[in-house]
Formats: C-alpha cells, sequence, structure tokens
C-alpha cells in the first residue's frame, strides 16, 4: 500500500499536466484485479506452492505446466495456462508431485474426462490393449509408462482481464509521449528559427551570435540528458538531468550571458530555452514514475 500511496502523492505534487495525470497508470485498479487473479488461481488448487512445483517440475518430470500470454503470432493478450501431465485412470502418476499439486492435476481430470470421455478412452485403452496381446499391459512408447498423456488447457478470466488493462494503460501512455513529442519538436522547430534571427552575423545590427555560441557550448558540456563521452554515456535518469541542467542555469549565471544579450528577442529565446528543459525534465519524470509502477505490479505477480 505504501507504493500506491507514495505514487498518488508524486502525481499531485510534481505540477504534471492534468491530461498527463488523467492518463498516468491506474495502480489501485490494477492491483484490485490482481487480487481477482489470485483468487481466480487458488479456486482452480494453484496456490504459490502447487504452481512452483509445477512450474520446477516442467523439466524433470512428465508433468509441465505452461503460462501464454498469447498465441504464436498474435498480438491478442489471452493468458492460458497448459498442463501436459501422465494420467492413469484419472489419477496423476508422477511420484514426484506433491499432494496439493496432484489434487490439483486430479480436479482438472476429473472436470475434462467425463463420461463419454471415459467410454471412449475406454475404447482406446481396450484396443491398444487388443493390439498388445493378451496378458501384455499398455505402454508408452516413448517412456514404457503406463497410461494416458493429457494435455489440459486452463483459460484464466481475470488473467486477461488484468493484462487488457495494462496493456491499454501502457498504450495510452505511448500515445500521450507520442502527442508530446510531436509538441516539443514544434516548439524545437520555432525556437531555432528565433535563435537563426537574434544571432545572424550583421555589419550593421546588433547580434547575439558570440553569446549564443558560448551558451550551446556550456550546454553540450552539460549532458543534461545524454552523455556521449567514454567514460559516462549514455541516457540520463531524471535525477542526474536536473543536477546537470542546474549546473548548466548556474553556470550561464556565473558568466552574466543572458543579462548581457543585445537583442531583447534574444532573452524571450533563451527564457523558451529553459522552458523547453523543463517541460523535457518533467516528461521524463513522468515516465520514469509509471514505468516504477508497471514494474511493482508485474513484480507483485
Amino acid at each position: 500500500m505504501k507504493f500506491a500511496h507514495d505514487f498518488k502523492q508524486n502525481l499531485a505534487s510534481q505540477d504534471f499536466p492534468p491530461h498527463w495525470v488523467e492518463r498516468a497508470i491506474p495502480y489501485s485498479q490494477l492491483k484490485k484485479c490482481l487480487k481477482k487473479v489470485q483468487r481466480e488461481l487458488q479456486d482452480l488448487g494453484l496456490d504459490q506452492e502447487t504452481l512452483r512445483t509445477l512450474l520446477s517440475a516442467e523439466e524433470t518430470a512428465p508433468v509441465a505446466l505452461q503460462y501464454r500470454l498469447r498465441e504464436s503470432g498474435s498480438k491478442l493478450v489471452r493468458p492460458k495456462l497448459t498442463v501436459n501431465v501422465h494420467l492413469c485412470d484419472g489419477v496423476a502418476v508422477d511420484v514426484s508431485l506433491t499432494s496439493t499439486s496432484r489434487a490439483f492435476l486430479e480436479k482438472l481430470a476429473s472436470e475434462i474426462l467425463d463420461d463419454h470421455e471415459r467410454g471412449s478412452l475406454a475404447q482406446i485403452r481396450a484396443s491398444q490393449q487388443n493390439d498388445s496381446g493378451p496378458g501384455e499391459p499398455n505402454t508408452d512408447s516413448s517412456n514404457g509408462d503406463t497410461g494416458n498423456y493429457e494435455t489440459i488447457e486452463v483459460p484464466l478470466v481475470f488473467d486477461a482481464e488484468f493484462f487488457d488493462m495494462l496493456q491499454t494503460d501502457v498504450n495510452e501512455l505511448d500515445a500521450l509521449q507520442a502527442e508530446e513529442q510531436k509538441q516539443l519538436t514544434a516548439e524545437i522547430t520555432e525556437l531555432s528559427k528565433d535563435v537563426s534571427a537574434v544571432s545572424r552575423p550583421s555589419r550593421f545590427s546588433k547580434s547575439d551570435l558570440a553569446r549564443w555560441r558560448e551558451i550551446f557550448e556550456l550546454y553540450l558540456d552539460s549532458n543534461v540528458f545524454f552523455a556521449t563521452q567514454e567514460s559516462d554515456h549514455g541516457a540520463r535518469n531524471s535525477q542526474r538531468a536536473l543536477k546537470q541542467l542546474q549546473w548548466f542555469q548556474n553556470e550561464i549565471e556565473k558568466r552574466n550571458l543572458a543579462r548581457n544579450f543585445k537583442i531583447l528577442q534574444s532573452r524571450q529565446a533563451f527564457a523558451k530555452f529553459l522552458q523547453l528543459n523543463v517541460s523535457l525534465l518533467k516528461n521524463l519524470q513522468f515516465q520514469e514514475l509509471n514505468k516504477l509502477a508497471v514494474s511493482k505490479i508485474l513484480k507483485i505477480r
């Protein structure tokens, strides 16, 4: 519950635009849905101990439990459990099973092997025994075990609900990110025109070319959002980006670069430049906060 409270507080206190907050990951709703997932698994007989046992048996025993979010080649999220189990007369015969995992498998077998299926299975076994000859046991050609291998599919209703909700939320965030990127690109293009106008060399009018050149050199040295040095390269997290942006602003103040602009439009353009960096930083903070929420949710599972 602590993270849910902190997540809500961060969204409310960091001056994110309201339309960002509306499209943030609904952490509390997803967590409530997870409780439904847990109840659904428990109703199937799949508590944590049983799941661990069956998953660990996948490589070493004739019981294999597989969990898939989607069918191969499909983009639709449809969670499903597939259990491959060795049964003999509806009884799981693997001796490595615990009592809880054995009970789960036999519960599934009893639901699937109804009267009609049991009759069909009996006919198949009778035919196999006749083929084997009188008095000879029915054997599986792969390992010599008697019985029948069943593949049991278990659709997970609330797992599907959870991942549908999560996928929709992530898609909303991606769409928001695309919108913000488009807007920032337009603002950067407009700013570049303003800077070009006030820094254009001229013999007969004022120019801030030298100051803008020094400002951009400082900005490149500050590596606010991305570093290119061999010893320190790659994208910055929001905390490091904030620190580097503050260093850049302090250097601008120390050198009086913004104060000594000759042209009023240069001061206005520099104010826009700083605001763009603040917007980028806010965007990065918002992304990180939502990524952390998704990570926490998936770890809980």
